[in-house]
């Protein structure tokens, strides 16, 4: 019956650290005045998520600022497009508007006040605290344990406990009183114990800094795209030499080749180029001059022929076309394009401006483009290390797994003190009054069997399966208990070796000094 009990118990536990790990339960601590009087500042509220939410529930959401939980009323909206929520004492709607998806859950239960001391419980010095309570929270078991050993046995074992640590004392106590238990219920312990360890590591870890942190982001790699371009010309007056290069304009009665090189530094990706062409009538068109090719490095070159007086034919052409007069010019605009991963596309343009006389470049054109980045912070949930949790979700963890191991202890502790031996009467009176009859000392029937039963508790099954009253009473030396049924005596006999046994002694004491002394050394029977 215990044992299903105790498997019930961890079943249950198991079922809670599946809804804690899957987010299916959560908890907020109220501040402010938003939903009075319906909650108060430093109120504990248990969230459990939900497949849908209706207009009227109390749930919540994350905020905008990273590890903030609203918790407001549901006004209006859908789970889909969003919801609207507005605090009931709260004069403006919500600026957000949260999903379905996005909601952390509805409000499932109150308790009140809880979340004021909750919070400096679970701070790191609340939380150092209630480490050295965990490892001391035998010590009352203990006592109460050496309370009810027999005054000789006491001292000898108060002697040799004293020659040890106030600490290791503490600790082999409670380790000893766990290993008495019944197996399931030492396991149900364990296992508070472990999810309470767990509680406090992530409770510390949660604790220690604030939810959120400064992440500086590294500048991302330098990029840049360099045009230029070179042409042959005859030896001539109009230039030094018989090659001219960017950005010296390029005389068309001379030439009407030109070589045109790109070059990108950074890093690897695809890289494409292509020129628009416009002749100022609306028409336009886009040749592709290089097509899109990856490469591997730090730098990449592309070269492209420009032949002048094609481009120029091509435009006069289709001036032609739509009934305009050519006027012998085109502006030809290039773009070359890199697209890397982690950094996008960066594009480069340069505007070559074609006369009837010359090649030049646009005023406000610009050989080389270039995209530097800068090292950039931003604010971040802190993660502590520990099952990918954030500082967020480590506190509300915490503070659940604490709630669910103190609930384990509780009924392990209950199930154990009502297996505890009874040594005493006052334990047995307390524990069965109604099943004991108090009588006057009666001798066993003549030639009926007496059988001595080990424990109270069977002496209890006994008297329920014959429908039988215990009947009790007071010897100078023991206590009796017995049920008697068919001719058959059972009884359990508590002896008087403890503080009832010094009362009665008390209450025979002799006068004289010398008869108080024999009567102290002489063994009781």
């Amino acid at each position: 019956m215990r044992i299903s009990i105790v498997a019930a118990i961890l079943g249950m536990a198991a079922i809670g650290a599946w809804a804690l790990l899957t987010e299916r339960i959560a908890y907020v601590v109220t501040s402010g005045i938003s939903m009075n009087p319906v909650y108060y500042q430093g109120d504990l509220v248990i969230t459990a998520k939900a497949d849908s939410y209706q207009v009227g529930q109390i749930a919540a959401y994350h905020g905008d600022i990273p590890g903030q939980r609203v918790l407001h009323r549901i006004i209006g909206g859908n789970g889909s497009a969003g919801f609207v929520l507005k605090g009931d004492n709260n004069q403006s709607i919500d600026p957000k508007n949260p999903t379905t998806d996005e909601m952390i859950g509805r409000a499932v239960l109150h308790i009140p006040k809880v979340g004021t001391w909750l919070k400096p419980f679970l701070s790191p010095t609340g939380l150092g605290m209630l480490s050295f309570l965990v490892i001391s929270g035998g010590a009352a078991t203990a006592a109460r344990n050496r309370r009810e050993i027999p005054r000789g046995r006491r001292k000898k074992k108060v002697k040799a406990m004293s020659r040890q640590g106030g600490s290791l004392e503490t600790a082999a106590a409670v380790l000893k009183t766990v290993q008495r238990l019944p197996p399931a219920l030492r396991s149900a312990a364990y296992f508070a114990a472990a999810l309470t360890v767990f509680a406090l590591v992530i409770g510390i870890l949660g604790w220690m800094k604030p939810v959120v942190e400064t992440r500086t982001t590294a500048a991302p790699p330098g990029q840049s795209i360099t045009y230029s371009y070179s042409a042959k010309v005859p030896k001539s007056a109009a230039y030094d030499g018989t090659t001219v290069t960017s950005p010296e304009p390029i005389f068309r009665k001379l030439t009407d080749n030109v070589d045109l090189v790109v070059e990108y530094k950074g890093p690897a990706g695809t890289f494409d180029l292509s020129a628009n062409l416009t002749n100022g009538t609306g028409w336009h068109t886009t040749i592709n001059l290089v097509d899109e090719v990856a490469f591997t490095g730090t730098t990449y070159k592309a070269t492209a022929k420009f032949d002048l007086k094609a481009l120029v034919a091509r435009a006069d052409a289709a001036s032609a076309a739509i009934g305009a007069a050519g006027s012998g010019a085109v502006a030809v605009a290039l773009t070359a394009r890199v697209v890397s991963d982690g950094l996008g596309t960066m594009s480069a343009p340069l505007v070559l401006e074609i006369t009837p006389m010359q090649m030049v470049l646009n005023g406000s054109a610009k050989l080389t483009s270039s995209n530097s980045g800068s090292a950039s912070t931003t604010v971040v949930p802190r993660e502590i290390g520990l099952l990918g949790l954030t500082a967020a979700k480590a506190r509300s963890y915490a503070i659940l797994v604490l709630i669910a191991a103190a609930v384990i202890v509780a009924v392990v502790l209950l199930l154990a003190l009502r297996r505890m031996p009874l040594r005493t009467r006052a334990q047995i009176e307390r524990r069965y009054p109604q099943l004991l009859v108090q009588v006057e000392p009666m001798a066993s029937p003549p030639g009926k069997p007496v059988v001595n039963v080990d424990n109270f508790p069977a002496l209890v099954k006994l008297a329920e399966k014959y429908g039988q009253m215990i009947l009790t009473w007071r010897r100078e030396d023991s206590d009796d208990f017995v049920v008697r049924d068919e001719g058959i005596t059972y009884r359990y006999r508590v002896p008087l070796d403890g503080p009832e046994l010094v009362d009665i002694e008390h209450r025979n004491r002799p006068t004289t000094a010398g008869t108080h002394r024999r009567k102290a050394s002489s063994p009781v029977s």
